[in-house]
């Protein structure tokens, strides 16, 4: 696989490493989706044109047993913070504290929505241009007030360190960093893969089509809801009947089957990064009962949930 790609599109590497190191900053309010976004954009594809997992090792960091120690982050070539549910909350001098050392390692440095808050305390956007969910804008601007606030970009690149703002930022970042690493062409490959229309460049949408990446995006804000066709039609102001056909032209997938493989793919990350039982993560991704979630995961990954999460553990202890 690396083989077939010239050393001009990989992305940087640094400690003689063969892969570029993303380590994942997984606080425990950290928004799943953004979490598995990371996985999503930079893990493993069917499609070999778009597939860049040889290149990338993707490393879920923090305080929990299950997750990597906070020292990863100082020895990643890339820190990735999520958005996190309470941005105004005090963090840990620990979770700070490596924060700013990856910084000061040389670390290019990735905040997703409200992640930035916590690149704001480690002092990372000081005097820097950078941006966060729009929502809270005014309580960024009244904690980091040395940082240039820009409200009107979905996503800020200022040297190595970059953020995003607003719903599905995190994948038109990451998309983004993509595309810095390996070239439009691929990122664009993935960005198809995975069935994202990122504002900024790397677009799949075509003129006089509905915008996908909105129905997804709310979607993906909903996954944990019961979901039928009419109420999603009736909340995007759509009808079934558009819904249904633009969905399928766009992603080959009826909405369902796409909405199960991304309950999947959520449920994938909470087993990985948490002890949460089984039923629990069934009902947190939308599935409502163990025995639906062990169906659909059977079906999409080829395992069991609770051997995905004890093969998982294992490997990361080898």
């Amino acid at each position: 696989m690396l083989d077939d790609i010239p050393p001009t599109a990989r992305p940087t590497l640094s400690r003689g490493r063969f892969r570029h190191v993303i380590a994942v900053l997984v606080p425990g309010d950290a928004i799943g989706q953004d979490v598995a976004t990371v996985r999503q954009v930079f893990g493993p594809r069917t499609a070999p044109e778009a597939d860049v997992a040889a290149l990338y090792e993707v490393v879920p960091c923090g305080e929990r047993d299950e997750l990597a120690p906070l020292e990863t982050l100082i020895t990643a070539d890339t820190v990735i913070v999520p958005g996190v549910e309470n941005p105004l909350a005090q963090r840990g001098v620990a979770v700070i504290d490596a924060l700013r050392a990856a910084y000061a390692a040389g670390a290019r440095m990735v905040a997703f929505g409200t992640g930035a808050f916590l690149l704001g305390h480690a002092g990372v956007l000081d005097g820097r241009r950078a941006t966060t969910h729009w929502q809270h804008a005014r309580e960024f601007r009244e904690h980091f007030p040395s940082t240039r606030l820009d409200t009107e970009s979905p996503h800020v690149d200022d040297d190595r360190v970059h953020t995003g703002a607003g719903m599905l930022s995190g994948m038109d970042l990451a998309l983004h960093l993509l595309s810095l690493d390996v070239g439009r062409a691929r990122a664009e490959a993935v960005g198809r893969a995975v069935i994202a229309a990122p504002r900024a460049g790397i677009r799949a949408r075509r003129d006089g089509e509905e915008p996908m990446a909105v129905v997804m995006g709310w979607l993906r804000e909903h996954l944990h809801e019961p979901l039928s066709l009419p109420r999603v039609a009736e909340e995007l102001y759509i009808s079934e009947r558009s819904l249904v056909r633009k969905f399928r032209i766009a992603t080959g997938d009826t909405i369902f089957e796409w909405v199960n493989r991304e309950r999947v793919d959520r449920a994938r990350m909470l087993l990985e990064t948490t002890d949460r039982p089984i039923a629990e993560i069934a009902v947190a991704v939308g599935f409502g009962s163990p025995e639906t979630l062990r169906r659909n995961f059977q079906r999409h990954v080829g395992t069991t949930a609770r051997s995905y999460r004890h093969k998982f553990r294992h490997a990361n202890l080898d």
